[in-house]
């Protein structure tokens, strides 16, 4: 690799807002009588006095909100060493691996990393880029997790997978030892991946007919048009209009995919990267995709879809 890590390191937290500092601080109680302003400042009376809590606040230290609280044991990984420790892991790799995209995710309470794996995939006519994709948790709500990721480059419809197993490292003390284990985990993520497009493949050779679809609208959203009149008007409005737009997905991609089970896998990552609803902040659908709800369809859906490939 032609670059200097260090600067690297610094350009990517710059171009992609990543720049901030989680600051692990120190919660108290207030035993006795104190006041505060009107911005929130305390003044403590002659008979108060600070009792230490056994919890601390995760602050980002950029926009000053407190992301989540911990207990002491907790081990922050700052943004800047997880992304020098990336870069440092892929130098193994040479130029089959490269960073494409990183961020941040609901004001920092979660990084991720993608990084693009060079050579393409062809399924069916599509392109297929792959990645290893890092997400790491700023708030406790995971530890630093490698997987793999597409996008369908004709739709861009994204789909990642995290596997389950020794894949997920905790923000214990010991999480400097397992950022060393970076690169074994990514020549894992990279096998992972050659193994998921030769799965698609195997989507692609399965031929589905359109009845087929009625069963995955129903796993997916509850409801699918084969049930009753009486039935289906027993159902919230919110799922009927799910119901709608993903069997006009499946229709989509259908009809250019052929009468297959990726075509009618793609419908799903079509609805989940485009129309399923996602939390309307910043960064909310790639979010949902990666860590949230529509990450959840997703594997719902290969675990379907792949069922009727067997």
């Amino acid at each position: 690799m032609n670059f200097n890590i260090s600067e690297k390191t610094a350009e990517i937290l710059k171009d992609n807002d990543l720049d901030f500092e989680i600051l692990k601080m120190p919660t108290a109680i207030v035993k006795g009588s104190y006041q505060l302003d009107g911005d929130l400042n305390m003044t403590l009376g002659d008979d108060a006095k600070l009792v230490m809590s056994p919890y601390f606040n995760l602050v980002n230290g950029k926009s000053n909100e407190i992301l989540h609280t911990v207990k002491g044991g907790y081990r922050v990984s700052q943004n800047d060493e997880v992304v020098e420790k990336v870069l440092r892991g892929i130098e193994p790799f040479g130029d089959k691996l490269s960073v494409s995209k990183a961020g941040s995710l609901n004001g920092g309470r979660r990084v991720y990393i993608q990084l693009a794996i060079v050579g393409d995939a062809h399924i069916n006519g599509d392109t297929i880029k792959r990645y290893v994709t890092i997400i790491d948790s700023n708030d406790g709500s995971t530890g630093l997790s490698v997987g793999v990721g597409n996008m369908t480059m004709s739709c861009t419809n994204q789909f990642f997978q995290f596997y389950k197993g020794g894949q997920r490292f905790k923000h214990t003390a010991s999480i400097d030892e397992q950022i060393k284990k970076l690169p074994s985990m990514i020549e894992l993520s990279l096998g992972d991946s050659m193994k998921q497009i030769e799965l698609f493949k195997r989507f692609e050779s399965s031929k589905c007919s359109r009845d087929l679809a009625h069963g995955l609208v129903r796993e997916l959203v509850g409801v699918d048009r084969k049930m009753s009149q009486a039935e289906l008007g027993e159902a919230s409005t919110r799922k009927i209009n799910s119901m709608h737009e993903l069997y006009a997905q499946i229709e989509t991609e259908m009809n250019s995919k052929g009468n297959n089970l990726w075509g009618l896998f793609s419908s799903v990552t079509r609805w989940t990267t485009h129309h399923k609803s996602a939390p309307k902040k910043e960064n909310g659908r790639i979010d949902s995709i990666l860590n949230g709800t529509n990450y959840r369809t997703n594997q719902q859906a290969l675990a379907y879809v792949e069922a009727l490939c067997d």
